[in-house]
């Protein structure tokens, strides 16, 4: 298994959410992760929604995505 580095990778675009999700078996789109984001669901992320001719903008922290799945699944889940 590849070993990511988090120093090299801090944060996660939409799309790496959406796969590690998917690779550990839960469904995720794009829409419906962004929604849970901008509404504060998330601990590992912030979002503002679209508006101001701007679409909807996010910060994902990879770190706390792994460690709230990890905690979420009760299990040592796949990283990509």
């Amino acid at each position: 298994m590849q070993t990511v580095d988090l120093s090299l990778n801090p944060t996660m675009t939409m799309y790496d959410l959406c796969e590690y999700f998917k690779a550990n078996l839960l469904p995720a789109s794009p829409d419906t992760m962004g929604d849970y984001i901008v509404a504060g669901k998330f601990p590992f992320a912030i979002g503002l929604p679209a508006g101001d001719g701007h679409d909807r903008r996010y910060i994902i922290s990879r770190a706390g995505a792994y460690l709230w799945l990890d905690d979420f699944l009760k299990t040592e889940t796949i990283k990509i």
